[in-house]
């Protein structure tokens, strides 16, 4: 009777251990399964449809801007917007000048004595001894008024006239020209120089040798209406120093200079310019 007992309970323990296992078995295959299912998954990102696919979402369109006033068959173009740089508005003397004299530039002196007979040799020349006979040398065209010309600007005068001896202008007017192309281009482009004294009668020479003791006791070159004095260089940019327009003004003096086209004499405020001969 034992033995059977025994037997019977042997079973019952190899079927309940035999459905333990088979159960730990199954767990064991699914959690492998998982694992590999997901190990063999594809591992990279994924690229979403075009925004402009999708349903209910409008793109905006792009447009070019719109220039005003430009129309072709009845239709406006369509233009880049072009923005234009803001540009300084600087008014001529507005700045603080840059200084035109013996302190700021070097150019041999030419002996007073040799303006004087420049200035008598010259066709048009005569001696303006007042108003009167200033006025007759316009009159016949001895003498022709000045204004502002390109490079070069004529500032108030007082002890002076803006008229000169005609050839004396066409220097004038070429010597701004040559200096408005040096600084064409250049930061300084614009910058002018500035006449201060032209043609003077010989009243207002007395008239300034009172308040000027450097003004000449003799006849002056001023009073034949063949010299004028540059005194300043007038900006037109405030973002430029005075480097360029000093080291041009002093180059084109030299330039003329050495041509034999004028004589200069250095002075403490300004520059004595004199027209040596006409150009042929």
């Amino acid at each position: 009777m034992s033995t059977s007992v025994n037997r019977d309970f042997r079973w019952d323990r190899i079927i309940l251990i035999s459905l333990i296992l088979i159960g730990c078995s199954s767990g064991v295959i699914a959690l492998v399964s998982d694992h590999v299912a997901s190990s063999h998954q594809k591992q990279y990102l994924s690229h979403p449809e075009p925004i402009s696919k999708l349903n209910g979402y409008n793109l905006p369109k792009k447009e070019l801007a719109v220039a005003l006033g430009e129309k072709t068959n009845n239709e406006l173009v369509l233009s880049e917007d072009v923005v234009e740089p803001k540009i300084k508005d600087v008014k001529l003397g507005s700045l603080p000048p840059c200084s035109c004299c013996k302190k700021t530039i070097r150019v041999p002196k030419n002996p007073y004595t040799r303006h004087q007979s420049a200035a008598r040799s010259l066709p048009n020349s005569f001696f303006i001894k007042n108003d009167a006979e200033l006025q007759y040398g316009l009159s016949v065209s001895k003498l022709v008024e000045v204004s502002d010309g390109r490079g070069y600007r004529i500032d108030r005068l007082k002890f002076s006239n803006a008229v000169l001896l005609p050839e004396v202008r066409d220097l004038l007017e070429n010597m701004g020209n040559d200096y408005a192309d040096a600084l064409k281009g250049t930061d300084s482009e614009g910058t002018v120089f500035r006449v201060t004294s032209m043609t003077r009668t010989n009243n207002q020479q007395r008239s300034l040798r009172k308040r000027n003791k450097s003004a000449t006791k003799s006849l002056s070159t001023h009073s034949y209406g063949a010299s004028f004095d540059i005194a300043f260089m007038d900006r037109a940019n405030d973002d430029d120093n005075c480097n360029r327009p000093t080291r041009e003004i002093q180059k084109l003096l030299l330039r003329y200079q050495n041509e034999g086209r004028i004589l200069i004499i250095p002075e403490g405020g300004c520059m004595h310019v004199t027209l040596l001969r006409v150009k042929s």
